[in-house]
């Protein structure tokens, strides 16, 4: 079954390439070609972290001890035109030999692969299928996107990426509705003996020219039909830019039936604030507190088999001597009710380290 899902992957790709080859003359009209890659190095340093070893089980960004590491690195080719797009991109790093552990080795490179058709061209309304990134929460893997060195633990337990259909919606010029048909939780293809497709809702609103409004919302199962559990997930989350100064709210608040057809659930949660302020356009600072509790272990799985509830802080110094290229120091506070942390020998409740890191990022539109 799973050499057939790759076939059908593969054949997939290649009806996307041709549609597209076929498409250039019909969309001869403003189409582009957009060229662009991203790579992040970085360092962790502790005193008491294996060198080369993990941080934890359940961070997917950053999470080495002690050695230089190519955290996420990419190359993409996209196409747009007036009524149909194409994103393609491969990927490598320790956050996809972490993040994509479960997939067939064979996809794991596959960042993004996406077909998009314009369905109204005058309430620009796009379908897309294909794997593309995650519309839950406001972190991702790329540093420019982020006020913080490291990714919160809410955005580490929650999709980077998905599979499937979606669809947008604008409501008006503040307010879009977007849908989901997906193959899962963070999953290219689907759990083997699952055959129920997994749902998912976004609505956002763009308060003003400052401030942003989200709500994702995910129903689905990640397990297989005799085992069924439905999931039910929740993130929200508040941004506002005032002057010199940025501020993030955000919440993840989750729940799963204990068994099947159980009108009983396991619940899991997860706050975070994030704060920056720039000094000038090539320097700024960020702080974060943070919490996670997730006590049945719904999400997160540890080697040790305890469960994760634990809080942290961070403080980040940002350096951006162009567009292009990105600095960033961090020192970052994690601390769990009981041992979830790796040590040089052992686990630990408890772990404080410093993270440094350097980014670079291109993007070139190739000739019409």
């Amino acid at each position: 079954m799973r050499t057939k899902r790759r076939i059908y992957f593969c054949i997939s790709l290649c009806l996307i390439t041709l549609s597209i080859h076929a498409q250039q003359t019909a969309d001869s009209v403003d189409k582009q070609w957009i060229f662009s890659g991203y790579a992040e190095g970085f360092i962790a340093l502790s005193s008491n972290g294996k060198k080369g070893g993990k941080i934890s089980d359940f961070q997917y960004n950053h999470n080495r001890f002690g050695s230089p590491r190519l955290n996420h690195g990419y190359l993409d080719i996209e196409y747009k035109g007036n009524k149909m797009r194409m994103k393609t991109a491969l990927h490598a790093g320790t956050y996809v030999k972490d993040n994509y552990s479960a997939e067939p080795s064979s996809l794991r490179p596959l960042l993004n692969a996406s077909l998009g058709i314009l369905v109204s061209k005058p309430k620009n309304i796009w379908i897309d299928a294909g794997i593309f990134p995650s519309y839950i929460g406001f972190e991702s893997t790329h540093a420019f996107d982020n006020n913080t060195l490291s990714r919160s633990l809410l955005a580490e337990n929650s999709p980077y990426y998905l599979s499937g259909i979606r669809m947008n919606y604008p409501l008006s010029a503040e307010q879009e509705l977007n849908f989901f048909l997906l193959t899962g939780w963070q999953k290219i293809l689907p759990v083997k003996g699952n055959s129920l497709p997994s749902l998912g809702l976004q609505w956002i609103n763009k308060i003003d020219s400052d401030s942003k409004l989200n709500w994702s919302f995910f129903a689905g199962s990640d397990s297989p039909d005799d085992q069924r559990k439905i999931r039910y997930f929740n993130n929200f989350f508040w941004q506002r830019q005032s002057g010199s100064w940025s501020y993030t709210i955000g919440l993840d608040i989750g729940a799963e039936q204990k068994s099947k057809k159980d009108n009983r659930y396991n619940h899991w949660c997860s706050p975070v604030l994030i704060t920056s302020y720039s000094f000038h356009d090539k320097l700024k600072a960020a702080a974060r507190i943070e919490h996670y509790d997730d006590r049945n272990s719904v999400i997160v799985k540890t080697s040790t088999g305890n469960a994760l509830t634990g809080s942290g802080y961070s403080m980040n110094l940002d350096y951006q001597p162009n567009t292009n290229f990105l600095l960033r120091a961090e020192w970052r506070k994690l601390w769990a009710s009981k041992e979830v942390f790796y040590l040089e020998k052992g686990f630990t409740k408890r772990t404080s380290y410093i993270t440094l890191s350097a980014s670079y990022r291109f993007r070139k539109e190739l000739k019409k």
